[in-house]
């Protein structure tokens, strides 16, 4: 784990003896366009590669350049600016948790090249944890994903996407910012055609002590509520070391990686001062392999993950760290027939995997085992694409409680004329409960079944070409219903009154996304703008009887904008950002809210060649028009600050 020493040894290794190395490399590649939603491929969402204009459901697939544009630094930042997932941050340093077509963090898979990592006692991922710097790509697949992931897939699927071996090359990349923020990220990678390898590292620190107004305090100076003080206790710093080896021989490939994550922060108090500090660490490695065997393509992947969150509060004497594992297998075969007048794309396979957790909240047998058994299809007749896709689940618990899901899903695609498609699916989702939704103590309830529902969306997906300019756009429409919703709620039981999760919450979303992006010009020479609305409205529709029916479901946003545009003149390029995010319910009734929020970003950068390497110097303006806002009650968000990065490229 990246800690003591071995941090330190990675920080110098980041900042001074890895310089040369990235100064003498080869000259970068133009730069290419931002992003893309039609003209990428996705692995997500039929678990092969599909063109996002081909796929059944919506995808957006953010690049490297994307990431870069974005002036990302986590994943998290990557999300919030450039897609339709709403990202619940508690400040800048804190929990950075995902909502997607209304639905929860929990009920939102994230994967890590294919490979589900989510902390299985909390059922959630900090997409703060995840540091830009290791990541290739990220893809976000709409709609249900059950049918090919199992358990989470309600609202979609976040893959994250790590850089692969290949062709020699390094990255160097060096930030400063407010707030005591610094960092950088180093990527080297080569090898030959049979053996490669990557290997990256990350660090990122900042205090975070800016400026916020506490309306809770008494400012006796003006005889006004409202005291204004620099943040306390908001420092945050994260360590992450990422490896990766591939290699291809005859009519077998494989690949293992490594992920090391290690971050410590302090618990921000929005009134008064907190000591609290958690400290968060996690390692995991994965491998996957193909081996073809005439016609037949034999898979086996899996990923075993350790993690620790260590909690510690001096003022209430608490001291608790809590650790979890979890392991998945997976063995898959796949093969390509043609049925008629129909190529088609058959896959089946079994996957298996466990996982266990320690705290002293939980109970001695917080563990469990899963299996399924799954089988899909991507079949092409002409114009129209088919995804047919069913899955079994079954979870067990030492206790002997055991659920079962079946999830089944089908979606097509349909070419209707040059550059036009129209999209359609409909699936089954669930959600397992958590460890902590079972083994918690006192309340948790290992005979809880599984949050099912059903969602369903259809759109269009154009894209045009005249001359050097060119032109994609996306509209989709959107429901789904969600019944055996695991709500905690308080009440008296034989042993005490407490807290304790119950299946009884319904919920109903419908909604609609549209997203468009326009380019002109050339490489060197262009303009670009692009940009994406959602409208949501996500519902309880639990007890008709409380002052909570038919309201909006909380942190849920009713509106998401956001919208980015981009000048390229020779070496300069100018980028700018909007993200507008609407109203959010903090009360169940429905009677308090937080305002929207509307933010605009703008950044200017160069690109320099040096002799055999190129050195991009990015300046960023942050929150420039000075918006106050909070994205969760209570967790201010920074004003307007700079940000400067320098990056030393090569293929």
């Amino acid at each position: 784990m990246l800690q003591g020493p071995l941090a330190g040894r990675l920080r110098a290794l980041l900042f001074s003896l890895l310089l040369p190395s990235a100064v003498a490399a080869q000259p970068s590649a133009p730069t290419a366009a931002p992003d893309s939603t039609l003209g990428a491929v996705t692995v997500t969402a039929a678990r092969e590669a599909v063109a996002t204009r081909e796929a059944a459901s919506r995808v957006t697939v953010l690049g490297r350049d994307a990431l870069d544009a974005a002036g990302a630094t986590t994943v998290a930042d990557a999300l919030e600016a450039r897609t339709a997932v709403f990202v619940k941050r508690y400040g800048p340093g804190g929990l950075a948790s995902l909502s997607l077509r209304g639905t929860g963090a929990a009920q939102t898979l994230v994967l890590l090249d294919g490979h589900r990592i989510a902390d299985p006692q909390l059922g959630q991922l900090d997409l703060g944890l995840l540091p830009a710097g290791v990541v290739e790509a990220v893809e976000v697949a709409h709609g249900a994903a059950s049918a090919l992931y199992g358990t989470d897939g309600v609202g979609g699927v976040v893959q994250v996407r790590t850089p692969a071996p290949g062709e020699p090359r390094a990255r160097l990349d060096l930030r400063t910012g407010a707030w005591g923020e610094r960092g950088g990220a180093l990527l080297l990678a080569g090898g030959s055609a049979r053996l490669s390898a990557v290997l990256a590292l990350d660090h990122d620190e900042a205090t975070g002590d800016y400026l916020y107004v506490d309306s809770t305090r008494f400012d006796p100076a003006t005889q006004t509520v409202g005291v204004t003080a620099p943040r306390a206790n908001a420092d945050v710093q994260r360590d992450a070391l990422f490896g990766r080896v591939s290699s291809e021989i005859g009519r077998w490939r494989g690949t293992a990686g490594l992920l090391a994550t290690d971050s410590e922060r302090g618990i921000f108090a929005f009134s008064g001062v907190s000591q609290a500090r958690q400290t968060d660490r996690a390692l995991r490695v994965w491998t996957d392999h193909a081996l073809r065997l005439g016609g037949t393509r034999v898979r086996v992947g899996g990923l075993a993950q350790r993690s620790s969150l260590r909690y510690l509060s001096p003022a209430s004497g608490l001291d608790e760290t809590g650790q979890t594992e979890a392991a998945s297998l997976r063995i898959e075969a796949d093969r390509a027939v043609r049925l008629g007048s129909g190529r088609w794309h058959l896959a089946a396979g079994v996957e298996a995997r466990g996982g266990r957790a320690e705290h002293p909240s939980l109970t001695e047998d917080a563990q469990e085992t899963a299996q399924a058994v799954f089988a899909s299809a991507v079949g092409q007749h002409g114009p129209l694409h088919l995804y047919p896709a069913v899955r079994v689940d079954r979870v067990a618990a030492p206790t002997g409680e055991t659920l079962t899901a079946l999830s089944p899903h089908l979606g097509l695609n349909l070419h209707v004329l040059s550059g036009l498609w129209l999209k359609a699916s409909a699936g089954r989702a669930f959600r397992a409960p958590t460890f902590n939704d079972r083994f918690w103590m006192p309340g948790g309830d290992p005979a809880l079944r599984p949050e099912r529902g059903w969602t369903a969306d259809a759109g269009a997906a154009a894209e045009a070409r005249l001359g050097p300019l060119a032109a994609t756009a996306e509209a989709t429409v959107f429901a789904s219903a969600l019944a055996d919703q695991i709500v905690w709620r308080p009440g008296r039981f034989d042993d005490g009154f407490y807290w304790a999760p119950q299946n009884i919450g319904q919920t109903r979303t419908r909604g609609a996304e549209f997203s468009a992006r326009l380019r002109l010009g050339t490489a060197r020479r262009f303009a670009e703008v692009g940009g994406l609305m959602t409208w949501t409205d996500a519902r309880d529709r639990t007890d008709p009887e409380a002052s909570s029916f038919d309201q909006r479901l909380l942190y849920v946003p009713d509106r998401l904008v956001r919208a980015d545009l981009a000048l390229g003149a020779g070496p300069l390029r100018l980028d700018a950002g909007l993200e507008h995010t609407g109203a959010r319910a903090t009360a169940a009734d429905g009677t308090a809210r937080l305002p929207p929020a509307t933010v605009v970003d703008a950044g200017l950068s160069g690109r320099l060649r040096v002799g055999p390497a190129a050195a991009v110097l990015a300046v960023r303006l942050e929150n420039l028009l000075d918006a106050r806002y909070a994205l969760v009650r209570q967790y201010p968000m920074p004003p307007r600050h700079v940000r400067v990065r320098l990056t030393l490229s090569s293929l």
